[in-house]
């Protein structure tokens, strides 16, 4: 036989802090959250960190390798104006370095590049990107020793 156990009346009830509300089972109790609740704003705060670190690593991941190949057929594009292509993934930017063919500053290539960073900078997905035309004489000074070469995609010198 099913145990019949007393009804109780449904009204709010307070247990440290939190209002709970009988439901028509008597035997059952549903807590009333206040959206205001510093838990709900910590486990939010959790499953957005764990979100960053396990399914966003994977989606920056992708959209950094479409950049590049949207880069790289820029240079392709661009080649008589452009020696090499570097990047540098930085905590707060990635900057992507465009060797001019020349010795000095191009100004073709520096319209060209701004309209480039233009269209990966908005929508790319990898965060805040920047593009800086840097001579030859001058790399060393401006690239750091983890920036990775993206174009031409066979190793200079080779």
């Amino acid at each position: 036989m099913a145990e019949e156990k007393t009804k109780l009346p449904s009204v709010p009830a307070q247990t440290k802090g939190i209002t709970e509300i009988h439901a028509h089972e008597t035997h059952r109790r549903y807590k009333l959250v206040d959206l205001n609740n510093r838990e709900i704003e910590q486990t939010a705060g959790e499953i957005v960190e764990a979100s960053k670190l396990l399914s966003n690593r994977k989606l920056w991941i992708d959209n950094f390798k479409a950049v590049v190949t949207r880069v790289r057929a820029w240079c392709e594009q661009y080649k008589d104006h452009v020696r090499m292509a570097l990047v540098d993934i930085r905590s707060d930017k990635v900057v992507f370095y465009l060797v001019p063919q020349s010795e000095s500053y191009d100004l073709t290539l520096g319209d060209a590049m701004t309209a480039l960073e233009i269209e990966i900078g908005g929508g790319s997905g990898i965060g805040c990107v920047e593009s800086l035309q840097v001579p030859l004489r001058s790399i060393e000074r401006f690239v750091g020793e983890k920036s990775l070469q993206v174009w031409p995609t066979v190793a200079m010198g080779e």
